[in-house]
């Protein structure tokens, strides 16, 4: 009889620690041990994450990668519901697109970027103020010392963009290379830039001799080592024919491009993706790039709210947009501009870049872009 007790006994402790190899049962302090919860998928509460108050979270992948928690709930997983009436659909899960959103050194009041969480901004404009002299916004000199004191305000890296859609670009304005590039080192050393861009209109393009001076200025200027993007008007069929000319004189001058930034006049979101879509048919068979590498060499700059008649991008367009970009690993995502992302009020007009002109939260397409 006790040889038989002694047998029941080793059956149950070779079953016991069976079941803790197995993780089925957890053993607790004395030698005591609970059985293991497990989900639908088999994982154990006790391989599953913790929040801090002690509740379990399982990570379920029906549809999504974000956890979920399930404190208290049922093993099945509830759908994530967008509510009625919501402005802008939730930003998918993917890889984050390089944000860098446009704002104005002259722009009054001073845009308050603490609100923001990008990780660069591109400041703007430097255009030639009084013949070949480099001038923020043609009208204050490029090292005046309100100026040099927000860009040192920033908080994050400065891409310092040059020229802008009413200013005039230097290299239309300096009459020989070396002086242009006398201009270009005189911003850069005022800002400490991390990164380049060329804002570059329809009307600049057409300008052949300024185009030839640019690229030649440039060239010298990247043996600095720094990234460089070119900011284009984006039509509805794409690139012009004058940007697509200006590009070509790049790569034939020995001009890196790292981004080919491109603004659309107009358009909601999927009249912007189309646009860049063959876009990006065009740059493909200019550079001799894959599909992806050619999408990594893209930006896209919408003018956020009411653009004008019967051209609004509302927070809907904006989540269109990311979602793309996001799907096709866009190589940047700006917006013109920081100021904009704010409803009007009695005080702040839409004319003067201050406002949206719609009626929506503060920060609403920052927050889009970002991808919160």
């Amino acid at each position: 009889m006790g040889r038989h007790r002694k047998r029941q006994r080793r059956h149950r402790r070779r079953a016991r620690i069976a079941l803790v190899a197995a993780g089925l049962l957890i053993p607790l302090t004395g030698g005591a041990v609970v059985f293991a919860a497990t989900d639908d998928s088999g994982t154990t509460a006790a391989q599953a994450p913790r929040t801090s108050d002690g509740a379990v979270r399982r990570a379920y992948t029906h549809g999504s990668s974000h956890p979920r928690s399930t404190a208290g709930a049922s093993s099945s997983p509830t759908p994530v519901r967008t509510p009625a009436g919501s402005a802008a659909p939730s930003p998918p899960a993917g890889p984050r697109i390089g944000f860098a959103p446009y704002a104005d050194v002259l722009s009054w009041p001073p845009p308050d970027l603490s609100k923001t969480h990008a990780k660069a901004y591109t400041m703007g404009f430097v255009s030639a103020g009084g013949g070949c002299s480099a001038a923020w916004g043609g009208l204050s000199a490029v090292d005046a010392a309100f100026a040099v004191h927000r860009i040192k305000d920033v908080p994050g890296k400065v891409i310092l963009s040059f020229g802008g859609p009413h200013g005039t670009e230097l290299a239309q304005s300096c009459e020989s290379v070396d002086a242009l590039v006398k201009q270009y080192r005189k911003a850069m050393d005022a800002t400490d830039p991390a990164g380049l861009d060329f804002y570059l209109t329809d009307g600049t393009l057409s300008d052949t001799l300024s185009v030839q001076r640019r690229v030649q200025a440039l060239a010298r200027i990247q043996r600095d080592d720094l990234p460089l993007s070119i900011t284009l008007p984006l039509h509805r069929s794409g690139l012009s024919a004058t940007a697509l000319s200006a590009l070509r004189s790049a790569v034939a001058g020995g001009v890196r491009v790292s981004v080919v930034n491109l603004v659309p006049a107009d358009g909601a979101g999927q009249s912007i993706t189309a646009s860049a879509t063959a876009a990006h048919g065009q740059l493909t068979r200019l550079y001799h790039l894959g599909d992806a590498q050619t999408w990594q060499r893209m930006g896209v700059t919408p003018i956020i709210g009411v653009a004008g008649v019967d051209a609004q991008f509302r927070p809907a367009d904006a989540g269109q947009l990311f979602a793309w970009a996001t799907d096709h690993a866009l190589g940047r995502l700006s917006m013109w501009t920081v100021t904009r992302d704010n409803p009007c009020t009695a005080d702040t007009s839409v004319s003067r870049d201050t406002c949206s002109g719609l009626d929506e939260d503060a920060g609403v397409f920052t927050k889009i872009f970002e991808g919160f």
